[in-house]
């Protein structure tokens, strides 16, 4: 069995052109259809701020006027007790 790989085109009528190679014999073939899908993009899921389900938890606080220096905070305790651990 010989392979020759052609490229061609499906008309609106539904069929397929392609041009023959002169060095292909004439006679009974099996055509496999490859067609190039067009890529669905996909919305990629972002590792940023947010997309944290923590993000915007302290936004409606009153408390907290400074929600960053708030979780400075929280860090430098949770370290601490760390070293208590160790």
């Amino acid at each position: 069995m010989l392979a020759t790989k052609l490229k061609g085109q499906i008309t609106p009528e539904r069929k397929l052109v392609v041009d023959i190679p002169a060095g292909v014999a004439p006679g009974a073939v099996e055509v496999i259809l490859l067609q190039d899908t067009p890529v669905k993009t996909t919305r990629r899921q972002t590792r940023g701020k947010s997309g944290h389900p923590a993000f915007g938890l302290w936004a409606k606080r009153p408390d907290l006027t400074d929600a960053a220096a708030f979780a400075v905070q929280l860090r430098q305790m949770i370290e601490q007790q760390g070293d208590r651990r160790g």
